[in-house]
């Protein structure tokens, strides 16, 4: 009797536990029938599973797609361009496919912008969003699903989160007919604040350009450990001081790999009771350290909002180290002995000069309790002669490849917007100006510029896709490629492009002068070339080219006013650089206007060592005085 009444007391608590589970599941069936009501878009009960389902898997696509986003510092896939360049992005682990691009590297600045990123997150949502669904198999057997092939997705980075929608029309009818569900659009909230984020990241690596911090720093750990990193000094010493260039440069990368982590960004929380690594031994808070003093970074900003960032320099990443004077990867200080009374002392005297590059990674976290999210960039540093080397030298372009969605894209064409191309000198129309539209990774061909008004202006009057933030580009023989913003948003825009004029000129003679008699001139020998670089000394345009070379690149001058260039040309013979030219030149546009040929002199010198010809390289700018300046006929 016991086991029969045991029998029906478990019976009942299953009954029990099964009503439990259908009242539950009544309850979140009827939660979300209610909260789609209130939306205006009531669900009926049968299909509330369905809809639960995708609506999940929007956030999780959207979810997975910020964290791509957040590791490898604002891309959705690294580009060809950049996987194929090892110098463009550090491997963070022991896979290739695990790179972070470098925001900063060789002079050139690759810092994404927002809409690109954006860009990136729409087409990792709606790919991750396709993988999720699985076109539909868990629900094969309850539904008849008709569906798109594609998603739409759309990012926003809001000031307190991130919204993701997916467009994506879908039919479905129960397997008995008795039920229709239709939906168009799929929406979720993410607590990930990238818009403040990113304002962090790039206020990060402004500043770093400008400041110079992580290697300013690293040339202060240099300076207090000059026992095995040695600088420069005078030693009362009659023996030969050696160092190996090997030991030093992993004393160096060990000292920054400690020491970096500990730099702090004013207006981030941090630790200050953390204990520190103390030279003498004892123990010490950051709060009481020298890292309180010299390791707080002030971007100009006083809040972040609670935003945290670190700085982590591996030990095992790659990195370039040269010392100078060294031989065989030894560094070496000889002694000199004194003369007459002086005959019994020695002295070793030394001054050596390092060149780096090494990458640093930096972490920003919103410590968000729902969801912890980070986000990392890399950069390299760079240390040329002791001193911080982040001159730019020119910016990467963020125009993705397109494809037939480009086509689609362009396709659609409904805002009506006149485009005037101008000159920036005479203010005289420009004819034949092509004109192409850049809206995130889409970009559309716009035609050519014609004449209109019987003459008297040259542009288009033609429809152009929506877009918030286009870019606009406009190319004419003779004329400097132009680009500017242009929002496609409402009918009636117009605007002017004005373009700068250019000088092209092809004609360019090198003549060398050696450096034991500079007024001696020479003209190149058959294995022999130059390369020149031309750079305005107040703007960023550059132009450059080789000679002599098959391929036909003529050097391009300004056309809009008188400019001051630097001059950097240098001598080639194979791989080997035999001298050059460093200096600044101010053509008039007069001179420029008439010229047909270019003259370039150089200086150069038959170094008997390496370390000669590059002691003669980085003074090249003072010997360069010593020959004329160019000539321009």
């Amino acid at each position: 009797m016991r086991k029969k009444r045991g029998s029906l007391k478990g019976a009942q608590l299953s009954i029990f536990m099964m009503l439990a589970a259908l009242m539950l599941l009544g309850g979140v069936v009827w939660f979300v029938i209610i909260d789609a009501s209130e939306k205006g878009t009531p669900v009926p009960r049968e299909a509330a599973p369905l809809q639960t389902f995708i609506t999940a898997c929007a956030k999780d696509a959207g979810e997975k797609a910020m964290r791509q986003i957040g590791y490898t510092g604002g891309y959705a896939d690294i580009p060809p361009s950049i996987g194929s360049n090892p110098a463009a992005s550090l491997q963070t682990g022991p896979f290739a496919s695990l790179r972070q691009p470098y925001w900063w590297h060789d002079g050139i600045s690759s810092v994404p912008p927002l809409d690109f990123i954006q860009k990136e997150a729409e087409r990792a949502t709606a790919r991750e969003f396709l993988a999720c669904i699985d076109n539909f198999s868990a629900f094969t057997n309850l539904y008849k699903i008709t569906a798109p092939g594609n998603p739409l997705a759309e990012v926003r980075f809001n000031k307190e989160g991130t919204s993701v929608s997916i467009i994506y029309p879908i039919n479905a009818v129960t397997g008995d007919n008795s039920t229709t569900f239709s939906e168009q659009e799929f929406t979720a909230e993410l607590p990930i604040r990238f818009a403040n984020i990113y304002t962090l990241a790039t206020a990060m690596m402004e500043r770093e350009n400008k400041d110079a911090f992580i290697e300013r720093k690293t040339i202060d750990l240099m300076a207090m450990d000059q026992e095995n990193i040695p600088l420069a000094g005078v030693e009362f010493d009659c023996s030969p001081r050696t160092w190996l260039q090997d030991e030093v440069r992993q004393r160096l990368q060990e000292l920054m790999s400690v020491n970096l982590p500990f730099i702090k960004v004013k207006g981030t929380p941090y630790l200050t009771t953390q204990y520190v690594p103390n030279p003498e031994g004892a123990q010490e808070t950051f709060e009481n350290s020298y890292y309180n003093q010299h390791y707080i970074w002030d971007l100009g900003v006083e809040d972040f909002e609670g935003l945290k960032a670190g700085f982590t320099y591996d030990s095992k990443w790659p990195i370039i180290f040269t010392a100078r004077p060294s031989a065989g990867g030894i560094m070496r200080a000889e002694p000199q002995e004194g003369t007459d009374v002086l005959s019994k002392v020695c002295l070793n005297i030394y001054h050596f000069t390092y060149d780096m590059a090494f990458p640093v990674k930096a972490d920003i976290i919103d410590e968000n309790p729902q969801q912890p999210y980070v986000f990392s960039f890399a950069f390299m540093a760079a240390i040329d002669h002791n001193q911080p080397s982040r001159q730019n030298s020119g910016y990467s372009l963020f125009d993705q490849e397109e494809s037939i969605v480009s086509d689609e894209y362009c396709a659609n064409k409904d805002v009506e917007a006149t485009i005037l191309t101008v000159d920036n000198v005479t203010g005289d129309a420009v004819k034949g100006a092509n004109l192409t539209f850049t809206c995130g990774r889409f970009t559309c061909g716009m035609g050519a510029t014609e004449w209109f008004g019987f003459g008297a202006a040259a542009g288009i009057v033609a429809k152009f896709p929506r877009c918030t933030n286009g870019v606009l580009r406009a190319a004419a023989p003779g004329y400097l490629e132009s680009a500017q913003f242009l929002q496609t948003e409402s009918d009636g825009t117009s605007t002017l492009v004005f373009l700068t004029p250019v000088k092209d000129i092809s004609r360019i003679t090198i003549v060398k002068h050696p450096f034991s008699n500079p007024i001696q001139e020479e003209l190149l020998s058959a294995s022999e070339s130059a390369s020149i670089v031309l750079r305005a000394t107040d703007n960023s345009f550059q132009t450059h080219t080789l000679t002599p070379s098959s391929a036909s690149l003529p050097l391009q001058f300004l056309m809009d006013k008188e400019y001051t260039y630097h001059v950097s040309i240098r001598l080639l013979n194979d791989e080997d650089t035999l001298g050059g030219y460093e200096g600044e030149w101010t053509p008039s546009l007069g001179q420029i206007q008439h010229a047909n040929t270019l003259t370039f002199h150089v200086i150069q010198h038959e170094a008997k060592t390496e370390d000669e010809q590059f002691s003669f390289i980085s003074d090249l700018a003072a010997h360069s005085s010593k020959v004329p300046l160019p000539q321009i006929t």
